[in-house]
């Protein structure tokens, strides 16, 4: 039986502490872990690659996503930098020109070195114009940041799978559920 939304969404996360019993596990604040001898891992290391709290919001997140993982990144930058990395170098990319600055500032410094190539739309048509075969990715914020443009997402996304490519959608605004 599937749970409802909003079940899962007040039972997301909760299992009980081992160590207290608690039904809310607890926020960890440690950098280092102890480990309980030579060669034998917790699973956890330093904060930086792997910590209780992340995992627990990474496990929430694919489940309400109905993912199989999900990854918790320290800032929207590095989430955006991350999901670049996949693709290949002279990549082709159409994205709204109404971007985050700290978006905009990155896209224009990988043009600048050759990593990718963009095109920018103004609106939602100029955007469904740019997508072609050529494309590679599509970079979508909706609403945009700082005008706060609504673009069909399910539209442009649409028209950029029948050209076989990619959608990378800054949800910044939204929650995943809206």
């Amino acid at each position: 039986m599937d749970k409802r939304l909003d079940t899962l969404l007040a039972q997301v996360g909760i299992r009980q502490d081992e160590a207290t019993g608690a039904l809310v596990g607890p926020l960890h604040f440690s950098t280092t872990y102890q480990h309980p001898e030579y060669g034998k891992s917790t699973g956890f290391d330093y904060t930086r690659t792997k910590n209780p709290t992340r995992a627990t919001l990474e496990e929430a997140l694919a489940s309400i996503e109905s993912g199989q993982f999900a990854l918790a990144t320290s800032s929207g930058m590095a989430a955006i930098v991350l999901a670049f990395e996949v693709f290949p170098v002279v990549a082709k990319i159409v994205a709204s020109r109404d971007l985050y600055g700290g978006s905009f500032r990155w896209f224009d410094e990988q043009e600048k070195e050759g990593r990718f190539s963009f095109s920018y739309a103004n609106n939602e048509k100029e955007m469904l114009d740019l997508i072609d075969e050529s494309t590679d990715i599509v970079y979508i914020e909706s609403p945009t940041n700082p005008m706060m443009i609504k673009y069909n997402i399910e539209k442009i996304a649409n028209k950029a799978q029948a050209n076989h490519a990619k959608v990378i959608v800054d949800n910044t605004f939204y929650t995943p559920i809206y």
